[in-house]
C-alpha cells in the first residue's frame, strides 16, 4: 500500500491540530514515579546513560530519593515504591508515613538538595542525599542493588 503525498498532508494537518487535554489535578502531584528506565531490545530509553545496561546511578537515585521523601509526608501511595525497593526498605517506608495534613499541602514540595554517590562494585552503589521541604532538611542513605536492568533499594535509613 502506497501513501499519496495529499494523504500525507492530510495526515500532517490532523497531527497539528492535535491538542493536549486539560486535567483537573494538583500541578504538584504525579500519578507515578518517573522511574521508567529500564533499558529492553525492543524499547529502549535513550533519554539516561547506562553503565553496564543498568540506568546512570545519580539521575535514578534522584528520582527515587524524591519519591521516597513524597511517600513519607503522604504526597504519595507508598505502593508506588513495590518495583523499586525491596519488601523490607518497603515495609519500614510503609511504616514511617506521616498523614498527609492541610498543614502539608500548604508547604513547598520536597526537592533533592545535594546527594553523593558511591559505586562500591559494579553491582552495588551508596548514596546519600539531602532533601529539602521549605526550611527543613532531612538525611536519606541508600544502597543500591542491581537486579537485571534496573536499580533496587536494599537498605534505607532516614534520618
Amino acid at each position: 500500500m502506497k501513501i499519496t503525498r495529499s494523504e500525507k498532508q492530510i495526515v500532517g494537518q490532523v497531527l497539528l491540530n492535535l491538542r493536549p487535554a486539560a486535567i483537573n489535578c494538583s500541578k504538584w502531584i504525579q500519578t507515578e514515579i518517573d522511574l521508567q528506565m529500564s533499558i529492553s531490545p525492543n524499547k529502549p530509553n535513550y533519554s539516561y546513560k547506562t553503565i553496564n545496561g543498568l540506568p546512570e546511578p545519580e539521575a535514578w537515585t534522584k528520582q527515587l530519593v524524591t519519591g521516597i521523601a513524597e511517600v513519607l509526608i503522604g504526597e504519595r501511595p507508598v505502593f508506588q515504591l513495590m518495583r523499586w525497593v525491596s519488601f523490607d526498605v518497603y515495609r519500614e517506608i510503609d511504616r514511617q508515613i506521616q498523614p498527609k495534613t492541610q498543614l502539608h499541602a500548604t508547604r513547598a514540595r520536597p526537592f533533592v538538595r545535594s546527594l553523593r554517590i558511591d559505586a562500591t562494585s559494579e553491582k552495588v552503589v551508596e548514596a546519600t542525599a539531602v532533601i529539602q521541604k521549605g526550611k527543613r532538611g532531612r538525611g536519606m542513605g541508600l544502597r543500591l542493588e542491581a537486579e537485571k536492568d534496573r536499580w533496587r533499594c536494599t537498605q534505607l535509613l532516614v534520618a
